[in-house]
């Protein structure tokens, strides 16, 4: 005879499971009060910070407050985009608890439009970047809306723009947003690296020698003021004076440096010191160029050796290249009122960088104009690697100089057959323990101090060799009676704004970084896209409808058959 557990027996177990299940709850809430941990079960760890930015929010020494205008009535994938931004919010809060206040802004509550507009207005003067979205109305249409997919970022009297959508225009709607996410604790991670730092890194623009000046390069240093102390001035052969730097800029220079210029270029390198060289190799004569044709000739400034020793070698030639941008041209017949057409001009590259690496990583086109290739040297003295950032496209070439250049080349169809060269490097990064070009030569008269003694073998550091220092250059108008300039990257004849700017911001912090936040911008985050070729089949829509609508009602209610008929079976023996 089976003895079954009786009323009471029954009772006492049930309290028991009880007792333990309430003892256990008890027992891990003391726990996570002493031991702080989450789990991230997702197979990208997309939930789960870096080090770098949890030791940073574990310090805060005051409150980081971030406004996010990206809130109201959106398009589902900004949605989505939203809830990705509030989550890595709550993420920062872990770590920083109250000293990272965050809070989403809904622009377009304002009922008043001249309010709003002048709030648009402020925004976008303190560096936000605008978008337009189509939002629908309740009559069944839409209309065209401004947002501003960025934060506000605070911290005590100082304040930083954060702009967080990604736009190339070469990917999806879908892909670009998913690089957005991506990089999103990078950017909110160096924003807040930037305002609580103490002492702000100097970096300086190398002048005397013809180089950009400050109104050319004013977006370029603009941007660069949110993270650096950034500095003008002249080498005048002094070494020391340059070691207060973490990196050097040389903006297109245009006249030949000096010897104990470039010594003291290289010993500012073997102490460990960061330089981007942006050369312009052949100078094209553009204003001659506004009148039909001009002749390109090379224009060597003397650093040609250095780098040479360093391991790259600049080529006195001009890219073409069919992926390019366009120009005005002037398609009118003679004697007629002008007319003119956009047309591709192959002698301004549109230029791209590896997908894979934090500088160039979703960035979109670079634009150049009358840009050189160059060559890394296999062999050469000390340890350095050497990566590729900027390349032409599968269609290219190269034509050596003096060149003659009529702008009448570009109504005439290229030929194919003669682009056959594929991602010439345009630039380069090279990193490592760099061998000094004086190893084996006298100090040059002019050094300060004029007992330096000579460094013949570099500590780790890196250097980045550009090809077009046009790159870095930013438009400037005229109006209203001034000369001002234009965000860097924008081209005023297509509208376009390019990738320069955030191109050769991600260069300098790449280079600049102790931090290992950098790294952040190699993260991939798979987008798991619905088969939009099969969901648009209708029987195979109606198929997956039914499916995730009535599935998880019928495991539900069959749970709860199998559950009520477990029970009755065992209190009716």
């Amino acid at each position: 005879m089976v003895k079954h557990m009786d009323r009471k027996a029954l009772r006492r177990k049930h309290l028991m499971q009880l007792g333990i299940t309430l003892v256990l709850v008890v027992v891990v809430s003391l726990l996570a009060e002493i031991k702080f941990f989450r789990i991230d079960l997702t197979t990208e760890k997309k939930h789960t910070l870096s080090q770098p930015s949890r030791s940073m929010l574990r310090q805060l020494e005051d409150v980081v407050y971030v406004k996010i205008y990206l809130d109201g009535e959106l398009p589902a994938e900004f949605v989505n985009f939203r809830k990705s931004i509030r989550e890595l919010m709550d993420e920062f809060r872990a770590y920083g608890g109250e000293k990272l206040q965050y809070e989403f802004i809904k622009l377009y509550d304002e009922p008043d439009e001249t309010i709003r507009n002048r709030i648009i207005g402020e925004l976008y003067d303190r560096g936000l970047k605008v978008t337009n979205i189509q939002v629908r109305d309740g009559e069944g249409g839409s209309s065209t809306r401004m947002i501003f997919p960025g934060a506000i970022m605070a911290y005590g009297p100082f304040e930083l723009p954060v702009n967080l959508l990604k736009n190339n225009p070469t990917l999806s709607h879908e892909h670009n947003l998913n690089n957005s996410i991506q990089t999103l604790e990078y950017e909110f991670a160096r924003a807040i690296r930037s305002l609580t730092t103490e002492e702000v890194p100097r970096i300086a623009f190398i002048e005397g020698h013809g180089e950009l000046d400050s109104l050319q390069t004013h977006s370029l240093m603009d941007e660069l003021k949110n993270f650096f102390q950034v500095d003008r001035g002249y080498i005048n052969g002094n070494v020391e004076a340059l070691l207060n730097y973490q990196a050097l800029i040389i903006a297109r220079p245009e006249h030949s440096f000096s010897e104990p210029d470039k010594f003291a270029i290289d010993q500012y390198i073997m102490k460990g010191g960061k330089v981007l060289f942006l050369l312009d190799p052949v100078h094209p004569f553009a204003d001659s160029l506004s009148a039909g044709t001009t002749v390109a000739l090379a224009n060597p400034v003397g650093l040609e050796d250095l780098l040479f020793k360093y391991g790259v070698r600049v080529n006195y030639n001009l890219v073409a290249d069919l992926q390019c941008n366009y120009v005005p041209v002037n398609t009118a017949p003679v004697g007629e009122e002008a007319r003119f057409t956009m047309m591709p001009w192959v002698y301004h590259p549109l230029l791209a960088g590896p997908v894979d690496h934090p500088v160039s990583r979703g960035l979109n086109y670079v634009k150049s104009q009358f840009a050189s290739s160059l060559d890394t040297l296999a062999g050469s003295p000390g340890q350095v690697s050497k990566t590729v950032l900027l390349a032409t496209s599968q269609a290219s070439r190269t034509r050596n100089v003096p060149l003659y250049i009529n702008m009448e080349e570009v109504t005439v169809q290229p030929d194919p057959a003669l682009y056959n060269s594929a991602k010439l490097p345009i630039g380069v990064l090279l990193e490592g323990e760099f061998e000094s070009f004086y190893k084996n030569y006298p100090v040059p008269d002019g050094v300060i101090p004029s007992d330096w003694k000579l460094i013949p073998q570099g500590q780790p550091s890196s250097i980045f060799v550009l090809t077009d220092g046009d790159i870095v250059a930013n438009e400037v108008i005229f109006e209203q009676g001034a000369y001002r300039a234009q965000p860097l990257g924008y081209d005023r004849y297509t509208q376009q704004t390019f990738g320069n700017s955030e191109f050769i911001m991600n260069v300098v912090n790449y280079m600049t970084d102790k931090t290992g936040l950098m790294e952040l911008r190699s993260r991939e985050f798979k987008l798991r896209l619905l088969n939009k070729e099969l969901i648009s089949q209708k029987p195979q829509l109606l198929k997956w409808k039914l499916i995730n609508t009535l599935l998880p009602l019928l495991l539900v209610i069959t749970t709860g058959l199998i559950i009520q008929l477990v029970r009755r079976r065992r209190y009716t023996r």
